[in-house]
């Protein structure tokens, strides 16, 4: 807590700075009060004289086209809409194409071509240029805006001119050059990747050609034509051929124990049970024509028969993804495609959007104003401190004549 003399002393120093403050306020506003000529008529005078210059610019007119992607898209969107989402949206969507299309309204060849259809090196009098169509193209390029809405996804082209109806000629011949550049591009792009296709879709076609060939050679040198089938009747087959000389082996030995070696019967079962597993050998050696292949050799001509159709199988699954996407561009490549559609064409202004008179006069004598104030306020300060700080100075200079002249 403060004491009461120290409770004194600050709200002593609190008066004081306020009388302060308010003597310096009375000060300036006396100072400015003395100089209000210049401070009036200065800003005055300059606000004036800006009118007068202003009168002088001619007026101009900003017309503006709205125009919108067409429903489906751009080709380019079209012929990529056989690819997954994630490899799609990696390519960019719509925002992509109006970038693409505002680069192909700003570029050179679209800023010549308006400055040749209009004669604009004549409207803006610049036949007395070094180079004409520079300056021409320099200057459109300064009038034509062209404004994208990410919310709603529509590009705004607009043109100012000093004619309404040329503002209005000028934004709409934007738009259609647009179009017609766009189509054509559009064109080309859709032949390169038809083109592109097609000689995948001719490899694949080659390719499918060759393991045909190879599968045709293979069952040519090993008699097989579908193997997992041929197979599993071969199993069934030998399993039928032991069977049988199992069979023929038990019947042959319960006769022979019964009625010896000699017997007839016996005999003729033996012969029996030797041709059931000569036929059982035979079939696993490859003489059966169900699987005409040795077993010894089985495991190799399987594994040469199941890179075959492996090698087909991808093949085949390849030309069921190109095929139709072949079929699309071969279509796309026929179609006329615009860019954009026209959602507001541009029409002549009715109201000028520039210059703006009175906001150029009122910044121009707002601004005069605060520069004349701080200048008048500048100037008293430095004349009624001027001897102090040069006496400073001088004292600065010689601090023992300073000192010996006070003594």
């Amino acid at each position: 807590m403060h004491s009461p003399d120290e409770g004194g002393a600050l709200g002593y120093n609190e008066e004081m700075r306020r009388e302060r403050a308010e003597d310096t306020l009375w000060t300036t506003l006396g100072t400015l009060y003395r100089y209000r000529r210049l401070v009036i008529g200065i800003p005055f005078c300059l606000a004036v004289i800006t009118a007068i210059i202003t009168l002088f610019i001619s007026n101009y007119y900003r017309a503006s086209s709205t125009v919108l992607l067409p429903e489906g898209g751009s080709s380019t969107s079209a012929l990529l809409s056989n690819l997954s989402g994630g490899v799609s949206s990696l390519l960019g969507g719509a925002s992509g194409d109006y970038v693409r299309y505002r680069g192909i309204i700003h570029s050179r060849s679209a800023l010549s071509a308006a400055v040749d259809s209009f004669n604009l090196v004549q409207v803006y009098q610049l036949e007395e240029e070094t180079f004409p169509q520079e300056e021409a193209v320099k200057l459109l390029s300064d009038n034509l805006q062209t404004i994208l809405d990410q919310e709603f996804e529509y590009l705004k082209v607009s043109v100012a001119d000093n004619s309404p109806e040329r503002a209005a000629d000028l934004t709409n011949f934007f738009v259609q050059y647009l179009n017609k550049t766009n189509a054509l591009l559009a064109s080309q792009n859709a032949a390169n990747y038809r083109r592109y296709i097609e000689h995948r879709v001719t490899e694949a076609y080659d390719s499918m050609e060759s393991i045909l060939d190879a599968n045709t050679q293979f069952q040519r040198d090993h008699g097989v034509y579908d193997l997992p089938v041929q197979i599993q009747s071969f199993f069934q087959q030998v399993a039928a051929l032991r069977a049988s000389a199992v069979e023929a082996e038990i019947q042959h030995e319960v006769l022979r124990i019964q009625y010896g070696e000699d017997n007839a019967q016996v005999q003729a079962l033996r012969n029996v049970a030797e041709s059931a597993n000569s036929k059982y050998m035979d079939a696993l050696e490859g003489e059966e024509h169900l699987l005409p292949v040795p077993q010894s050799e089985a495991p190799d001509v399987m594994r040469q028969y199941m890179n075959i159709e492996m090698d087909r199988i991808i093949q085949q699954t390849i030309l069921e993804v190109l095929a139709p996407m072949y079929e699309q561009a071969r279509l796309q490549e026929e179609q006329e495609s615009y860019a954009v559609q026209i959602l507001d064409e541009a029409v002549p202004p009715t109201e000028k959007a520039g210059p703006k008179r009175t906001i150029t006069v009122l910044a121009s004598g707002l601004s005069t104003l605060i520069l004349t104030i701080v200048y008048i306020l500048s100037l008293s300060w430095w004349r009624n401190n001027a001897a102090r700080i040069a006496w400073g100075l001088k004292h600065a200079e010689n601090p023992d004549r300073s000192e010996t002249l006070s003594a």
